[in-house]
């Protein structure tokens, strides 16, 4: 079981509403996805990133998923799909330009101790 996450991304953002929207519609992917809502995830934006693919740093994005636990491979799919559908929708960023890597891990603490 998924038991919390944190959805980070690398991209420029600099208005705060539409950070804020972007983190609800990302709480909600996570809960659709991985099972867990909003009382679980963390999210994050990384200003003034420096990203560079194929010798282009025009709109790209690098999203990390950061979770206690495993997720299967068709949650991740599911997940990897609707990130890029949503950053696609909202920033303009080509899905071919968005990259999303997943960390799971046994190793997760919050609260004075460890899961």
């Amino acid at each position: 079981e998924i038991a919390s996450c944190l959805v980070g991304s690398e991209m420029c953002i600099r208005d705060s509403a539409k950070k804020d929207a972007l983190s609800k519609e990302l709480c909600i992917i996570t809960r659709d996805c991985l099972g867990k809502g909003e009382n679980w995830v963390m999210t994050g934006f990384e200003g003034n990133a420096s990203l560079c693919f194929l010798g282009s740093t025009k709109d790209i994005a690098y999203v990390e998923v950061k979770c206690y636990g495993y997720p299967t491979k068709p949650q991740m799919n599911l997940m990897t799909r609707k990130v890029c559908t949503l950053l696609e929708n909202e920033l303009g960023i080509p899905k071919k330009r968005i990259y999303v890597a997943y960390f799971p891990t046994e190793d997760w603490g919050w609260n004075d101790s460890n899961f």
